[in-house]
């Protein structure tokens, strides 16, 4: 009886040292806790966020839970979406990779440097100069074009975004990225990969 009772203490003791069991939505250690719930339809991407930001999007609503004595360092770049349905898979979005301000200006000009004319696009069709001879279109440069207005889904997307930065303190905030098709919860799976370790998170009880 008291060895039972010895190896019971002491596996408890093991589960508790290191992740424990997990349930959907939730994962942790000995350094962190994560609460999460994951948003699959544009609907409701776009009723969360408070703009829509179109079509193949899947967005986290996270909560991070830090344990340890010292300030854990935690942002979006620490979490990864893998899609089990396809294999599809996607870190975490800046809002900028969403809803960027900007747009790339090509300078054209030919082999020559008879012509050069800023424009947006790619290459165009060859210049005729006299008979019998084509000047080739080259690119002569390429720079943003930084009168271009940012998306209005710009401003939501960083509002609500999980803050990244050291804390002692629980934090909240959500997660975009990119993974396109017609997804259940089943069908997903967050990584994180930070100071605290290694941790995975099920939306939906996976079968065995």
């Amino acid at each position: 009886m008291k060895r039972f009772s010895f190896l019971a203490i002491m596996a408890g003791l093991l589960c508790l040292g290191g992740e424990r069991k997990q349930l959907p939505g939730q994962a942790g250690n000995d350094g962190v806790d994560l609460e999460g719930s994951v948003i699959l339809t544009h609907e409701e991407v776009t009723e969360a966020i408070g703009a829509d930001i179109g079509e193949g999007y899947v967005v986290v609503r996270m909560k991070v839970i830090p344990k340890g004595d010292k300030p854990l360092r935690i942002g979006p770049d620490d979490f990864l979406m893998i899609s089990r349905k396809d294999g599809q898979r996607c870190t975490a979005l800046a809002p900028s990779e969403i809803a960027g301000k900007g747009e790339m200006v090509v300078k054209h000009g030919t082999a020559d440097g008879s012509k050069s004319s800023w424009g947006v696009g790619g290459m165009g069709a060859g210049l005729g100069s006299s008979p019998g001879t084509v000047q080739r279109d080259v690119i002569k440069g390429t720079q943003m074009d930084e009168n271009a207005k940012a998306s209005p889904a710009m401003a939501a997307l960083a509002a609500k975004i999980l803050p990244d930065k050291e804390t002692k303190t629980p934090m909240e905030g959500l997660l975009y990225f990119s993974i396109n098709g017609k997804l259940k919860p089943k069908d997903v799976a967050l990584q994180y990969k930070g100071d605290a370790g290694r941790l995975s998170m099920e939306f939906e009880k996976v079968k065995k």
